[in-house]
């Protein structure tokens, strides 16, 4: 990794440890008056957006920024200085808030008058002796700014979470003073339990803070994952209704900038691949997951689909979701669980689910543990007027692993029916709901399900696959530590896949009139001679599913439109998965 010039250092210094100093700076140089810093034309707010985001704009130099992530913020950072938080917006509904950012000044004993600026905090105007803020001046310039709640990405990979350098620079700076305040030792104590209930992975590690967005940036909409560069601060919470005296102290951020998680924020330093890429890189993805899967090809060819799936509205309809159940895994035995935890105890599906781990951004796992569906919200829900987390409130293009193998007997009670009928709402229509005090609220989710099961699952989903003889064996194997060899990938050969899927998942993608009407015209034209001859009819269902198949074969391929030959691929292809298929349910019936 590059290092960071010597001759920035002090600015450096500056900017990440006395954040609010460098900002009264450029107000004075900027000699804002009231219309320049006062409503959605914030032409200051602008200028310190475009400040901090020059002296931070290299991978290298960001890296140095603190980031405010699982390793505990109450002792880890001061107040007034600058961090780093990669998060998901969970609850936007905290309103604004006015603060007074500029305040018109008098000194009692000399009449003399002058401006204080104070963004970017929510502590009161400190004055020198003599002085006092006149309210009543014209001059004084209130800033509206939106509060968020934000919470640590759900299911973010390892490889996908925000990094700070470790350098002698660091080491340098924690031998200095920089704050005057006394140290934070236990401040989130009182508040642990309401943090815990607005995080859809409950009991899992993560961080939570109030981020504020000032004008001109407004507050990203639920469910947005966002980098934010701000300045931390502990704070109250405006929906405790508690005095002050005793309300918790809350992780309070406030936005200098942030920006949405981009692919080149994952994969960074890649080039754009090239068309010619494409067909190696779906190459060597179809290899490595066939390895995952214990050599059975045909069930790397629709994990890669599943994988690249992506729900698109086209006019009235849904199109691109392909949920997918995966049959043939062994059973896990009652001592391998891990009651009502998110991992997944039985070897042989998390060594699945580790391995797409590796190659998405989000996933989650979730085990059909009885404990874990009855004691859980798998549904957010606001009808106490805060807004408490549910499981699938998630990202869009999160990878959900479900694992059917740990369903033992046992009483699933009402929460766990309507947990798993939330699950099934999410991979029929791609909707969440949300209940508020008044009424539910539909809320679209993109996300991906892949469900793991012994036998066919007890859930509907788009497409279900038999796995072969060999990879039923193959994953009858792995066993706790004790796990086969899977072939490495370098790590380039592993950000080239991670790239590979994130760029043709997002790709813009259309099908020609002519290959609509072809495949219109070969269907009718098979029902004709299904009819004639007394044979299955192709349904309307199995139309969709195949032409589901063929655009993201095309997609695998990096093709922006659907070709007559994907066409023709898929058609192959699902004619193998029924026949699969069939011979295994007729092999479980005898």
């Amino acid at each position: 990794m590059a290092s960071i010039p010597t001759t920035s250092l002090e600015t450096f210094r500056k900017h990440v440890y006395s954040p609010l100093a460098v900002i009264n700076g450029l107000y004075g140089e900027h000699k804002s008056d009231k219309d320049e810093i006062s409503g959605h034309d914030n032409e200051f707010g602008k200028a310190v957006k475009n400040h901090f985001k020059s002296v931070f704009s290299s991978p290298e130099a960001l890296e140095r920024i603190p980031v405010f992530d699982r390793s505990g913020h109450s002792t880890r950072h001061k107040n007034g200085t600058l961090v780093r938080f990669r998060c998901m917006v969970q609850d936007p509904s905290y309103g604004e808030e006015l603060h007074l950012s500029v305040a018109h000044l008098v000194n009692s004993e000399t009449g003399e008058v002058k401006q204080k600026f104070s963004q970017y905090t929510d502590a009161d105007h400190v004055l020198d002796e003599g002085w006092e803020v006149d309210y009543s001046s014209s001059s004084n310039v209130f800033t509206e700014k939106e509060v968020a709640y934000c919470v640590s990405v759900p299911g973010q990979s390892e490889w996908a979470q925000l990094g700070t350098a470790v350098a002698p620079l660091e080491s340098a700076f924690e031998s200095m003073s920089v704050s005057s305040e006394p140290k934070i030792t236990d401040a989130s104590v009182d508040i642990s339990a309401a943090i815990q209930a607005k995080y859809p992975l409950r009991s899992m590690k993560h961080s939570a803070a109030l981020v504020k967005f000032y004008s001109p940036n407004t507050a990203p909409k639920v469910l947005s994952v966002i980098d934010v560069v701000g300045i931390y601060e502990l704070g109250y919470n405006p929906k405790e209704q508690n005095d002050d005296s005793s309300q918790g102290t809350w992780p309070c951020i406030h936005s200098i900038y942030h920006t949405s998680v981009s692919l080149d924020c994952l994969v960074p330093g890649l080039p754009k691949p090239a068309a010619a890429d494409y067909t190696s890189r779906r190459s060597m993805c179809l290899a490595h997951l066939a390895s995952v899967l214990g050599g059975d090809e045909l069930a790397a060819q629709y994990l890669l689909l599943h994988l690249l799936s992506k729900t698109v509205a086209v006019q009235d309809a849904k199109v691109g979701k392909f949920s997918l159940n995966l049959i043939g895994f062994p059973n896990s035995d009652k001592d391998q669980m891990h009651p009502a935890t998110f991992s997944l105890g039985n070897p042989s599906t998390q060594w699945v689910a580790s391995a797409l781990s590796q190659l998405v951004p989000r996933s989650v796992e979730i085990p059909f543990d009885l404990k874990l569906l009855n004691n859980s919200s798998f549904a957010p829900n606001a009808e106490l007027g805060d807004l408490q987390a549910g499981v699938l409130q998630l990202p869009f293009d999160t990878q959900l692993v479900c694992d059917e193998t740990c369903l033992h007997e046992g009483t699933l009670d009402e929460r766990g029916v309507r947990n798993l009928q939330a699950l099934q709402t999410a991979i029929l229509d791609q909707t969440v709901t949300y209940t508020y005090p008044y009424q539910p609220i539909d809320m679209p989710s993109n996300l991906r399900v892949l469900i793991l099961s012994t036998g066919k699952s007890i859930l509907q989903n788009d497409c279900g696959l038999y796995l072969s003889s060999p990879a039923i064996q193959f994953l009858s194997t792995i066993k706790g530590n004790d796990t086969p060899e899977l072939k490495p990938l370098d790590p380039m050969h592993t950000e080239q896949l991670r790239q590979y899927l994130e760029y043709v998942r997002h790709m813009e993608f259309n099908v020609p009139q002519d290959v609509s009407d072809a495949i219109s015209s070969e269907y009718a034209e098979l029902r004709r001679e299904a009819h004639k001859s007394g044979g299955k009819m192709m349904t309307q269902a199995e139309l969709a599913l195949t032409v589901t198949v063929a655009r993201l074969l095309s997609i695998s391929k990096g093709e922006s439109e659907l070709s007559l030959d994907s066409w023709k691929e898929a058609c192959s292809l699902e004619r193998s998965r029924a026949e699969r298929n069939d011979k295994n349910k007729a092999t479980n019936k005898k």
